[in-house]
């Protein structure tokens, strides 16, 4: 893949069974999330079970895909074999509006403040699945 890819740097996403939902979501270009039909609260994608009533397996739901900024780190990756040095990636920590925080990646954020409103994006690679990013609403 050519070095301006982002997907060269987080290899190809590959469903596992667990995540059919989120990444059919993620093709159709919707964030699909975990909601307790019992307790109506919101979890992250990778949630089992709810910890607050313990009803098993919650629901896939449709998140509205905002969010906002709780903090953030930039990463510098090694130089590639050709001298050249990737690009940096913005890794964060977001809270979406129906409460659950995820780890993600931002894109085209420019400069950073807590709190900063986002919106959730999918990229779509040539191979494999489509993923998640955030970027400034």
């Amino acid at each position: 893949m050519p070095a301006s890819d982002p997907q060269s740097d987080i290899g190809v996403l590959r469903r596992d069974g667990r995540t059919d939902a989120f990444f059919d979501g993620a093709a159709a270009d919707r964030l699909m999330i975990r909601r307790c039909e019992a307790c109506d609260r919101w979890f992250a994608p990778d949630t089992s079970a709810c910890p607050g009533c313990g009803g098993e397996e919650p629901a896939w739901a449709r998140s509205s895909g905002q969010a906002t900024l709780v903090t953030w780190t930039i990463t510098h990756g090694r130089p590639r074999e050709d001298g050249t040095a990737p690009e940096p990636v913005v890794l964060a920590l977001v809270e979406l509006a129906e409460g659950p925080w995820l780890h993600t990646r931002l894109d085209g954020a420019g400069e950073l403040r807590e709190g900063m409103p986002l919106r959730a994006r999918f990229e779509h690679p040539r191979e494999g699945e489509a993923y998640l990013v955030f970027r400034p609403a």
